[in-house]
Formats: C-alpha cells, sequence, structure tokens
C-alpha cells in the first residue's frame, strides 16, 4: 500500500527564475542519487496550479511524493532529520531556499482499494 506526501507551496517574489531552476537540479540530484539515498521512494511528481478555465497559473506548486509505505516514509524521514551524511550535500539542491515557507503545506495520504484503481 503506498504512502504519500504531498507538499505546497508558492515561490519567494521575484524568485521565479531561480526557483524553477533548483527544482530542476533537484530532480537530477534525486535521480541520480535515488537508489542509495531515496529506496523508500516509488516515485515524486512535479505539479502547477492552474484555474481550469482558463488555464492561468495561481502562482501554487506542489509535489506528490510516493512511497513504498508509511514505514518507509518514517524511515527516510528518521535517515534525513538533521542533514547528515549523505543528505548534507543534498541540502544544497533542497528548492525550499525559493519557497515562501509560510504557504508550505503537507498532507498525507495512504491508498486504498487499489484493486479498483483504473488506468487507460
Amino acid at each position: 500500500m503506498s504512502f504519500y506526501a504531498l507538499e505546497t507551496w508558492i515561490p519567494l517574489p521575484d524568485k521565479q527564475v531561480d526557483h524553477d531552476d533548483m527544482i530542476r537540479q533537484w530532480f537530477a540530484y534525486v535521480e541520480t542519487h535515488q537508489k542509495e539515498m531515496f529506496p523508500e521512494w516509488r516515485s515524486a511528481r512535479y505539479f502547477k496550479e492552474v484555474d481550469r478555465e482558463t488555464g492561468d497559473l495561481s502562482g501554487r506548486y506542489m509535489m506528490i511524493f510516493e512511497y513504498v509505505d508509511r514505514e518507509g516514509f518514517q524511515a527516510y524521514k528518521e535517515r534525513r532529520k538533521d542533514w547528515s551524511g549523505p543528505y548534507a550535500e543534498y541540502k544544497k539542491v533542497d528548492p525550499y531556499q525559493f519557497f515562501r515557507l509560510d504557504t508550505v503545506t503537507e498532507t498525507f495520504w495512504e491508498s486504498e482499494d487499489e484493486q479498483r484503481w483504473l488506468t487507460f
């Protein structure tokens, strides 16, 4: 059963270009180091919020992190909690430096009834 962490945020004013660049660096870093640093992760997906009618951007972004399970999420967070070891280098590509921290939200979800899910 997968466990999902959803994070949303708004970039700092006048830092959109830096934000976008750091997100690309972050994805490249995670992809390169996934097996040794993020083995509990199944996926990481990135979204921008848009108006459903016009497609205009709201300015809010979201990432969905999929973990193998809640225990895997907790093991990862425990291992990374003080940013030591290889996570010291990872912190250099942490995009939070370009987030308005007062806008960050985090919610958690567990998959349910996966046998009923549809993929087309």
